[in-house]
């Protein structure tokens, strides 16, 4: 086994320990990566409360589900993974997404800095960024979700390859054109 980001022996430890029936475990997970998790539904769908709902039924059928659930040392990827069935699954009963949605992808989630740094920053790199998100916000769904996973979760190539359902090679290929094509549009 390959040695991941976002793993470690306590995730393990919390995962089989709320598989046999742990509630302050099961507890720690969720608490652990319920906002990850949001935030990564919401590249998905704007509506904040059908993200809600879909966790909430994610966590639920986790813990009814408890007993027949594998051992995994990659919690975190295994529940974006698992959010991202659940998301698709039920946007396609209340066809809310299609194909040709973009993701809602908010420039405020590129990350706080401080008041100070912000007054400093904001008149040498507003237009930069304002291009980026610009950039961004025209690529194809599966480039925003990829740029998502890669740099504002942290995931390797594997673990994204496991999150998204495609080989780890699709994934490098992927990324790679992604950041071509941003780096020769900015």
């Amino acid at each position: 086994m390959t040695n991941v980001p976002n793993t470690s022996p306590e995730d393990a430890h919390l995962w089989n320990a709320f598989r046999e029936g742990d509630e302050n475990a099961f507890g720690q997970i969720a608490q652990k990566y319920y906002r990850s998790l949001f935030s990564y539904g919401t590249k998905f769908s704007r509506d904040r409360e059908f993200i809600k709902d879909c966790l909430q039924d994610l966590f639920m059928e986790l813990w009814y589900k408890r007993e027949t659930l594998g051992d995994t040392d990659f919690v975190k990827f295994y529940l974006l993974k698992s959010l991202r069935r659940k998301i698709h699954r039920e946007s396609l009963k209340q066809q809310w997404l299609t194909d040709e949605d973009e993701l809602d992808f908010d420039a405020e989630d590129l990350g706080e800095i401080s008041v100070e740094q912000q007054i400093i920053e904001v008149e040498t790199n507003q237009e930069l960024l304002q291009q980026l998100n610009r950039q961004l916000a025209e690529l194809p769904k599966r480039q925003q979700e990829i740029i998502y996973l890669k740099f504002y979760e942290n995931l390797d190539n594997e673990s994204i390859a496991q999150v998204m359902s495609i080989s780890r090679q699709a994934v490098a290929n992927l990324l790679y054109r992604t950041l071509k094509e941003l780096k020769e549009k900015m």
